[in-house]
């Protein structure tokens, strides 16, 4: 096995296939990457620690084919640290030993035999379906951060995603806030999938779609009953769907409310950020004073002390006075976008809910603290 292949080039392919690398599996082998060389075709490289898996194809120079595993903490610390020029890589197959040259650096280090290395699995009897990568990415970012921890109920440590003729649904809740974001179905489906995706796969799926690459490909999804495969930018992203029962969030959302505030969302955020700097000595909890102009923010009085803000607003309804987790609220203010939100309550004991002011395409819902909590 021998190829040439630019520093840069092979760094950024370890780094996008480095995300599936197992970091406490009993099998050796799943802390490596998979590196094949086939001529014509270039590089491919595999990591799988068999909940999620992920592939990528990379340009180079082939001299001989072959493939080998390579323990993934060492050979991205070596590319990594290596200078910007092109790579000569040898793998001695017989033995395993991979050695690895650029100008005045050598490295030599022991690998594992590709054989022994999980393959992706196939899926099959599959739904497809397209989306904008980018608005995938946004509606992910927007309900990711409240997947629960909680591993006795495995439901809630993903999110939910529904997909029908008309909209792609994605939720999240811990039961103590809930998150929904919806985007347009532009494929034909003949009924209606319901998966639940792990919070793990949410991340790293976010963090593969380039946002800085201005990217608007399509992504392509197949869905499986235990696996889904996303397609997009030439990597191959497959994970594990979680089994059980999601639970029914459409009851929890409200129907109406009695009080509707629209609020600057940046001068919020660093108002609660600021508030939250003495609340989070104590039970992290802020309270929001609703008035008919203006909205104060206060962190309960502690032994380190107190403050409090008070913001401009837009009020439609009732004065209000709510208790709520800081940060639940920091968590959704850093991920919008817009410059306005919707802020609507019913009352001190009932969900606080956040929307976007544009469409009714976003939802997020945090329960209130109780007095005395």
């Amino acid at each position: 096995m021998l190829f040439n292949i630019f520093q840069k080039d092979f760094y950024n392919g370890i780094q996008i296939v480095e995300k599936a690398v197992s970091s406490k599996s009993t099998m050796t082998i799943l802390t490596g990457i998979y590196i094949e060389a086939i001529l014509d075709k270039g590089i491919h490289l595999i990591a799988n620690n068999l909940e999620i898996g992920i592939e990528y194809w990379l340009d180079a120079e082939i001299k001989e084919e072959g493939a080998i595993v390579l323990p993934a903490v060492q050979l991205t610390n070596i590319i990594r640290e290596l200078p910007a020029a092109d790579v000569l890589f040898k793998a001695d197959m017989e033995h395993f030993n991979v050695n690895i040259n650029c100008l005045n650096s050598e490295f030599n280090i022991k690998g594992f035999e590709a054989d022994e290395f999980p393959q992706l699995p196939e899926i099959k009897g599959s739904y497809s379906l397209k989306v904008p990568s980018l608005n995938y990415k946004e509606m992910i970012d927007e309900v990711k951060f409240a997947t629960s921890n909680d591993q006795t109920q495995p439901a809630l440590t993903g999110g939910l995603m529904s997909i029908n003729d008309n909209s792609i649904n994605l939720v999240t809740t811990n039961t103590y806030r809930l998150a929904f974001s919806k985007i347009n179905n532009t494929s034909s489906i003949d009924q209606n999938i319901n998966v639940i995706l792990p919070g793990n796969t949410l991340n790293e799926l976010s963090h593969l779609i380039d946002n800085d690459n201005n990217n608007s490909e399509d992504l392509t999804m197949l869905i499986s009953e235990n696996y889904i495969r996303f397609n997009f930018n030439d990597i191959v992203f497959i994970s594990r769907l979680i089994e059980g029962k999601f639970p029914n969030y459409q009851q929890v959302l409200p129907d109406s409310s009695n009080t509707k505030v629209k609020i600057d969302r940046t001068e919020f955020s660093k108002a609660v950020k600021r508030v939250s700097l003495i609340a989070r000595h104590d039970t992290n909890v802020v309270t929001l004073i609703i008035n008919q102009n203006w909205m104060d923010i206060k962190s309960n009085k502690s032994d380190i002390g107190n403050a409090h803000e008070t913001i401009e607003i837009e009020l439609e309804g009732d004065t209000q006075k709510i208790d709520v987790d800081a940060n639940y609220l920091m968590d959704v203010l850093k991920v919008l976008k817009e410059d306005t939100i919707v802020i609507e309550l019913i009352g001190s004991l009932n969900p606080l809910t956040i929307k976007k002011q544009i469409n009714g395409d976003y939802i997020y819902l945090i329960m209130p603290v109780r007095p005395g909590a």
